[in-house]
């Protein structure tokens, strides 16, 4: 029983950590939001363009795309190419998050998650 509350709490952990790069790519872009607003954003984008995925695998990719920056738009109160620039820049951000995630983990643990 312990376990699946420790689970339970690393999982809303790693939700609340990977809304931190939306949020910024968001202010930067001077959109509306809070931290929250962004978090329930990213829980709704995810299951819409899963849900999509399943339905299209074919063009998936290309309806995701526009299915999310219509709903960073929408959500976000910004124009489209604001929208475009929110979605680079928080693919900017999880990209060099991970890459400085995998230096700790192998500067502390020894183990490598990208590089070999």
């Amino acid at each position: 029983m312990a376990y699946e509350w420790i689970y339970l709490a690393i999982v809303v952990f790693i939700f609340i950590l990977s809304a931190s790069p939306l949020n910024r790519a968001v202010k930067i872009m001077k959109g509306k939001t809070t931290f929250w607003k962004t978090l329930f954003v990213m829980i709704v984008s995810g299951l819409v363009i899963g849900v999509l995925a399943s339905l299209l695998p074919f063009w998936s990719g290309l309806i995701a795309f526009i299915v999310l920056v219509w709903i960073y738009k929408k959500a976000f109160k910004l124009k489209w190419y604001s929208a475009v620039g929110v979605w680079i820049l928080h693919l900017v951000f999880v990209i060099i998050s991970a890459i400085v995630l995998s230096f700790i983990l192998k500067a502390l643990t020894d183990i490598n998650l990208f590089f070999s």
